[in-house]
């Protein structure tokens, strides 16, 4: 038995108050500790949402523009690549998004073979210092009308 503030304790309660006082504020510092931590996974997560639909976005205009640049390549006299950077711009634009930036739309391959688009754009980011570019190719192989009096050639 301890006598506290003129009342008799016994020993066991009198030291459970005493480890209650030395737990007095270890929630404060854990939330410290925790919460930049948890913050950082959750921005984290979001940049990366962020950096998955701009690589979505970019995909989708190349496509666009290798679909229109398989079409005209085949045709002698038409102007293919720059139809086909139009189409992949046109249809980046009918989106409505700009969370791909600085984005560059080039033509590649031969128009005897293979012809497509290059999309290059940078992601829009949430973390301060992080620069992330996009770059996605679609390409494929010219399409051609092949009339049976031709022998098969276009």
């Amino acid at each position: 038995m301890a006598v506290v503030l003129g009342k008799v304790v016994p020993r066991k309660t009198r030291s459970r108050r005493r480890g209650k006082r030395a737990d007095r504020g270890s929630s404060a510092i854990e939330l410290a500790i925790l919460a930049p931590m948890l913050l950082i996974m959750i921005w984290l997560v979001v940049q990366f949402a962020l950096w998955f639909q701009s690589r979505s976005v970019a995909v989708a205009a190349a496509q666009a523009g290798a679909r229109m640049a398989r079409e005209e390549a085949g045709v002698a006299g038409r102007p293919w690549q720059t139809d086909a950077v139009a189409r992949a711009r046109d249809y980046y634009n009918s989106l409505g998004t700009k969370i791909l930036g600085g984005i560059q739309v080039v033509p590649v391959g031969n128009p005897g073979t293979n012809v497509g688009v290059q999309v290059t754009g940078t992601v829009s980011s949430i973390i301060p210092g992080l620069t992330l570019t996009i770059t996605e190719t679609s390409e494929g192989p010219v399409e051609c009308f092949r009339p049976l009096n031709n022998g098969g050639t276009c």
